[in-house]
């Protein structure tokens, strides 16, 4: 009942703001005609915010930016810093560090003698270009108020900001959401959790081209392929019955018509490739994930939060799937920005990173390994290494203090 109540009032809080906005433009276009002068738009927008009952057009307009109503400004945009923010942001100027679209910026050392000025990065990012970033965080807490990045979030005074980002708990059985992607990004995804020689294997014997094929071909023969400008994407439902066919199947299922089939039917799998396949599609069919807010286009005008597991690979592929919308979904020319923080012992990454790019990531490495064993991703390569310590942060031979 609170939260109707709630959303009540927002809806009524929009309908008036719209509404001041329409009759000041309306009482600016006519100002000649009512006072004998012409006043310009702020004048008139002030004079009918204070006769709504508002203190100042001030009040409205921060009323709008806290509700998404001004698109210019957005509710992550930072209107001023605290101390901690201001130290930290200083530095990242001393140092010149920025997101890079070559590899990723990959913070070593303790974990919390990164998180402030990496969550600064990302914040930063986020209000200079207009745009939602995506927050990944590992970690067997039960909540984020019980992690290291709620702890920064609150050192830099953020609170209000992250109030609003999405936050997803994707080790829960179910989830308020609908998680839809593009046939490649649900196969890259799957094939990510897996060890590197089944992944291998299943990229080998064109398993995985045909299943991406197989999929989409599912989806569009029932209609519930989403297009838009840069992305089609499936439902997971598609995946799974196309993944299932192909591991008992012996040829091309019956939705897939002649000309998009792609070479050859590919071999039936080992035992334990089709093991590894089945349990997994297993574990993903047993979550409900297909109904509520779509995420795809949330994902476009709003930043996430989202928490998963190394130990749970199916909240693995659920990450990997909010990543693509940040990652592939985005036009190359304008990406978004990611934050992958891991709060474990021992340092682990998601291979669905990839090559890492506009991706910030602290996992407690004490050095940047070669991205070719268990727990590690590809972008590490191309990884620009920052130290962080307690006496500040080391990038490119300069160390600088928070």
């Amino acid at each position: 009942m609170a939260f109707s109540l709630i959303r009540s009032l927002t809806a009524s809080v929009v309908r008036n703001v719209s509404a001041l906005k329409r009759d000041a433009k309306r009482l600016q276009k006519n100002s000649q005609l009512v006072f004998g002068t012409e006043y310009p738009l702020k004048v008139c927008q002030h004079a009918v915010a204070v006769s709504r009952g508002f203190r100042s057009l001030a009040d409205v307009e921060n009323i709008s930016r806290r509700l998404g109503l001004d698109k210019n400004t957005p509710f992550w945009t930072i209107l001023g810093r605290s101390d901690n923010h201001q130290a930290a942001l200083t530095a990242l100027y001393q140092l010149n560090l920025e997101f890079s679209e070559n590899g990723p910026v990959v913070f070593t050392g303790n974990q919390r003698h990164s998180i402030v000025p990496a969550l600064t990065l990302l914040f930063e990012e986020m209000s200079t270009r207009k745009l939602p970033g995506l927050i990944l965080l590992e970690t067997q807490a039960e909540s984020i108020q019980e992690t290291l990045v709620y702890d920064g979030i609150r050192a830099l005074g953020l609170d209000e900001i992250f109030e609003g980002f999405r936050s997803l708990d994707l080790r829960e059985k179910n989830l308020p959401v609908s998680l839809c992607t593009g046939p490649r990004c649900w196969v890259s995804a799957i094939l990510n959790t897996f060890d590197l020689e089944i992944q291998s294997k299943l990229q080998r014997t064109d398993w995985a081209i045909a299943l991406e094929t197989s999929a989409f071909e599912n989806a569009k023969s029932r209609r519930q392929v989403s297009q838009s400008r840069n992305f089609d994407a499936i439902p997971f439902y598609s995946v799974k019955e196309a993944a299932c066919q192909m591991v008992h199947g012996y040829g091309w299922p019956s939705w897939i018509d002649d000309n998009a089939r792609v070479g050859s039917y590919p071999d039936k799998l080992d035992e334990d490739a089709a093991k590894a396949v089945l349990d997994l599609i297993g574990e993903l069919a047993e979550r409900n994930f297909s109904l509520g807010v779509s995420c795809e286009h949330e994902s476009s005008w709003r930043p996430y939060v989202v928490v998963f597991s190394r130990s749970d690979p199916a909240s693995e592929v659920l990450a990997g799937v909010v990543h693509s919308y940040y990652s592939w979904c985005q036009p190359r020319e304008n990406p978004t920005s990611t934050l992958y923080v891991s709060d474990g012992t021992s340092p682990y990454a998601p291979r669905f990173l990839s090559f890492g790019g506009n991706t910030a990531v602290i996992n407690g490495l004490d050095a940047i390994p070669d991205g070719k064993q268990p727990g590690q991703f590809y972008g590490y390569k191309n990884a620009l290494k920052v130290v962080g310590s307690p006496e500040g942060l080391t990038y490119m031979g300069k160390r600088v203090s928070l």
